[in-house]
């Protein structure tokens, strides 16, 4: 994953787009973009930001935080208002928030809380979080989670494709590359690894084993060297390698 070996990546590219076509991460810098761009005092605009910064800091699929469409829509499988919410601090420590989602890829109905931690900047889930239920407020319990009123005065859910069209339209704007709803999950690991979070802590804040966590990153460590150059210097990307090395060491030792 190291820059130093420039012409192994695009032979790694080329043979992982012959099997399935991976899009670059989404940054930290095209979420500030993002947040420059919208307004948060507005229903639709303040469940995308949430939906955003919930799902990349969350490591979660689009599948998990948005709705297919508004006939598939099924309390079951999607997070509703009415889902369990805990917000939970330590002295002098950051604010955090867990939700429970009943439905994952990995673990059916089992489900999944996520755990969302407060940051210090614009870029908080926890606070944008608390702006879509301040602006959305009444939504009916059975809504799902980041469901807005629309122009009618009626509540919509987020629907992945207008949660897509919408930020994505920003982007283009700005030159950024085509995005998948997988690369808020791997944006999101990377930058939680980038700011030091242990790869346990972003496997299990993913949702993953550590041997799958290990797995997925092999698959994608090509991808990410290549497409995260311009967002992140040199020596961020070398960090995330000498990290994942020294992960990759203690996993192979337990075994």
């Amino acid at each position: 994953m190291s820059p130093s070996h420039p012409q192994s990546c695009p032979e790694a590219w080329h043979q992982v787009q012959a099997t399935f076509t991976v899009h670059p991460p989404v940054t930290l810098q095209q979420l500030h973009t993002l947040r420059s761009r919208i307004k948060l005092d507005t229903p639709f605009d303040a469940a995308v930001w949430a939906t955003a910064l919930c799902s990349f800091f969350g490591c979660r699929r689009l599948g998990e935080t948005t709705v297919p469409s508004a006939a598939s829509f099924d309390p079951v499988l999607h997070c509703t208002r009415g889902a369990e919410c805990k917000f939970s601090s330590i002295p002098s420590g950051p604010t955090s928030l867990s939700i429970h989602l009943p439905w994952t890829k990995t673990t059916r109905s089992d489900g999944f809380t996520v755990v969302l931690t407060a940051r210090n900047d614009v870029l908080c889930p926890v606070a944008a979080f608390l702006n879509h239920l301040h602006v959305n407020f009444g939504a009916p319990a059975d809504a799902s989670l980041f469901a807005y009123k629309n122009s009618e005065g009626c509540w919509s859910h987020m629907l992945k494709k207008d949660f897509l069209s919408s930020v994505t339209s920003i982007w283009n704007d700005s030159g950024s590359p085509q995005i998948s709803g997988h690369c808020f999950r791997i944006g999101g690991a990377v930058s939680l690894l980038l700011s030091g979070v242990a790869p346990e802590v972003v496997a299990a804040t993913g949702g993953w084993t550590s041997m799958a966590f290990l797995l997925y990153w092999r698959r994608m460590e090509d991808i990410i060297s290549i497409n995260t150059s311009s967002a992140y210097s040199y020596s961020q990307i070398d960090q995330l390698s000498s990290t994942m090395t020294s992960f990759r060491s203690s996993i192979d030792s337990a075994h």
